[in-house]
């Protein structure tokens, strides 16, 4: 099992690395229609380093595609973020609405917890969600479209559009142990089993997330 953690590893960082040199050669590709910038919270959950470009304008609009990528290792499994999608800015000047519409791929978004006990395991374990987010957006954009300094604020809602998660696979598995999660042959009764037999027991479901907002500092080339 460590085998195979150490492999999913080493292939999200590389997954990391060939994105960042996507980003690169982005940027090196038109003066003024590319940017980097760096998200906190937001559409990739907790933080991403993204790579913007112009791809077409009209009246006085411009469309940007992006693309991003957040890892950061945690005790009980990584956090990883990689948000893609397309904003459109309004305005020619400083002073801009931002619209947006994207999806995010994030892992470790939300933490389970087993007790220590509960199915004969000596110490509490986690696990954490998996899912494909809807990512649709809306806020102020400090941006000169020339070369310099970009601030954004947002609202960003993570609706969740698929879960890695298998509760069945889950509730109904083989072994519990710390990688899995998974628990022993037996009948829980579904919803039952957490409010019954633990109320504090908590499945790594992904969940919807109304209340979400973002900030974002960046540089445009």
């Amino acid at each position: 099992m460590k085998t195979e953690q150490n492999g999913s590893m080493r292939i999200r960082r590389k997954i990391g690395f060939l994105l960042l040199v996507l980003t690169a050669n982005i940027l090196g590709i038109s003066q003024n229609k590319s940017a980097i910038t760096l998200d906190l919270v937001g559409n990739s959950g907790y933080y991403s380093l993204n790579g913007e470009y112009e791809i077409g304008k009209f009246k006085n609009c411009k469309l940007n595609a992006r693309i991003g990528f957040g890892y950061y290792p945690l005790t009980d499994g990584d956090f990883v973020g990689i948000p893609i999608g397309f904003n459109l800015l309004t305005g020619t000047k400083k002073h801009h609405i931002e619209l947006g519409l994207g999806a995010s791929y994030i892992k470790g978004l939300e933490d389970s917890r087993v007790p220590a006990g509960l199915f004969g395991n000596t110490q509490e374990l986690r696990q954490r969600s998996e899912a494909i987010y809807l990512v649709p957006t809306v806020g102020y954009r400090y941006d000169n479209l020339t070369r310099g300094l970009i601030l954004k604020i947002y609202y960003s809602p993570l609706i969740t559009i698929y879960d890695f998660f298998n509760r069945e696979k889950y509730l109904y598995g083989s072994t519990l142990n710390y990688e899995t999660g998974y628990s022993s042959s037996y009948n829980t009764g579904g919803n039952a089993f957490q409010t019954e037999m633990d109320p504090n027991y908590s499945l790594p479901t992904a969940i919807n997330r109304f209340g979400n907002f973002g900030v974002t500092i960046g540089y445009r080339f």
